[in-house]
C-alpha cells in the first residue's frame, strides 16, 4: 500500500514539475524577450532581422482573440527572466515611424488603415501609412519589474479602418517601436509584423524579403566587387 502511495506520489510530482517546464516554455514562445546588456535594453527571439540595421523582426497574427473586435490580437508579449530587472524598474514603449501594408509583392501605404496599440494603462498609440499620433497623456507603460525582477505583459494590437466599418485589407501589415526605461539605455528599434488573412507561406515572404538584400543592392554589391577585382588585376600587370 506504501508503495503504491509512493508511486502515485512519485509521478504527481513529475507531472507537475512537467506542467511547469510547459508553462516556462510556452511563456516565451513568440514573445518578444528582454535582457539587460551593458546597461542597454535587449530583444531577443525575433523570427528575422532586418538586413542593413539588423533590428528584429517579431510576429503576430490578427486574429487571435475570440472574442471583442476582429482583428485584434495581444501577441506577441513582452517577457524576462527573474531577476532581469529590479522591482522599481518600469519599461516603456515609444512608437516609431508609420504602418507599412504587404500586398503580396510589395511594402507600401496602407490606404485608410490604422493600426492601434493599447498600453497598461489604456493609453494609445495609433499609427497610419503617414505617421502615428498618441492619445492625450500617454506614455507607453508596459510593466514594472514587479516583486520579481521579471516581466510578462501582453499589450494589445488592433488593426481597424479610418472611417469604422471598412473591412481592412488581407495582408501583412507593420510597426516598429524601440523600449525605454529610466533605468537603461533604450534598446534598439525592432519591427512587429501582423498577419491579417494571408497563408502561413505568403505571410512569412513579408518578413523574409525584410532581411534580405534587395536586387539593386545585389547588382551594386557584384558592381563593386567587379571594380575591386579590376583594381587588382591592373596592379597586378
Amino acid at each position: 500500500m506504501a508503495n503504491a502511495f509512493l508511486k502515485f506520489a512519485g509521478a504527481a510530482a513529475l507531472a507537475l514539475v512537467a506542467a511547469s517546464a510547459a508553462a516556462q516554455e510556452h511563456l516565451h514562445e513568440g514573445d518578444i524577450e528582454l535582457s539587460i546588456s551593458g546597461g542597454k535594453i535587449m530583444t531577443e527571439g525575433a523570427h528575422h532581422t532586418e538586413y542593413g540595421t539588423g533590428y528584429g523582426i517579431f510576429e503576430g497574427d490578427l486574429d487571435t482573440l475570440l472574442s471583442g473586435p476582429r482583428w485584434r490580437t495581444t501577441d506577441p508579449g513582452f517577457d524576462s527572466e527573474t531577476g532581469t530587472f529590479a522591482p522599481s524598474d518600469m519599461l516603456y514603449f515609444v512608437p516609431v515611424g508609420s504602418l507599412g501594408f504587404w500586398d503580396g509583392d510589395s511594402w507600401e501605404s496602407p490606404g485608410s488603415a490604422v493600426l492601434v496599440v493599447r498600453d497598461s494603462v489604456d493609453g494609445t498609440a495609433t499609427y497610419s501609412g503617414t505617421g502615428f499620433t498618441t492619445s492625450d497623456g500617454f506614455d507607453g507603460f508596459i510593466s514594472d519589474g514587479g516583486p520579481t525582477g521579471s516581466i510578462h505583459q501582453h499589450l494589445t494590437f488592433t488593426l481597424q479602418n479610418a472611417p469604422l466599418g471598412v473591412m481592412p485589407a488581407v495582408g501583412a501589415y507593420r510597426i516598429a517601436m524601440q523600449l525605454t526605461s529610466p533605468s537603461y539605455t533604450s534598446s534598439d528599434p525592432f519591427w512587429i509584423v501582423f498577419n491579417r488573412g494571408l497563408s502561413e507561406e505568403a505571410f512569412e515572404e513579408s518578413a523574409h524579403v525584410m532581411s534580405v538584400p534587395e536586387p539593386e543592392t545585389y547588382a551594386l554589391m557584384a558592381l563593386g566587387l567587379g571594380f575591386v577585382a579590376f583594381v587588382a588585376r591592373r596592379r597586378r600587370v
